[in-house]
């Protein structure tokens, strides 16, 4: 029994462990600015080449955001200003994603090492909604979030 479980273990070893991609890390993100939940976002490059910060790799096009377990239809997310450059393997990208409740043309620099900040109209109901990204071929968990449409009116 002993020379079996000896000869299992060194078997073990000599078979390279297949590590999954790592999942995209999704963190709520709140500003005085957008309309709207937003989301700072964290993908590593997980490819043997560096990536365009801009390429479709990343979460800021609609096909690669799930929203209360449904992938978005193409709506015109927009990206605006952030700095295209090459991330390389196994390094970090990080967005920003907003779903505004009303249209703007007003984008707010990217902050907090981001390298593209996203967003789009998603009108949302109230209530409790849920998010997920794709990065690759890798989905995040899903992240619960609510929202309250209610506005405040500033009469004197």
């Amino acid at each position: 029994m002993r020379m079996a479980t000896i000869i299992l273990a060194l078997l073990s070893c000599s078979y390279p462990v297949v590590q999954s991609p790592p999942k995209p890390i999704i963190t709520p993100y709140f500003d005085r600015i957008d309309d709207g939940p937003g989301f700072f976002v964290e993908c590593v490059n997980t490819k043997s080449a560096s990536i365009s910060s801009g390429s479709s790799f990343w979460p800021s096009t609609d096909e690669n955001i799930r929203l209360d377990g449904s992938v978005l239809e193409p709506a015109g997310l927009r990206t605006g200003p952030g700095l295209t450059m090459q991330v390389e393997s196994g390094q970090p990208w990080r967005g920003i994603i907003v779903l505004r409740q009303t249209e703007q043309s007003y984008f707010p620099a990217v902050k907090f090492d981001a390298l593209v900040r996203s967003a789009g109209v998603r009108h949302l109901a109230e209530g409790r909604h849920t998010i997920a990204v794709k990065c690759g071929e890798v989905w995040s968990d899903e992240l619960a979030f609510y929202w309250d449409g209610e506005r405040h009116s500033n009469r004197d």
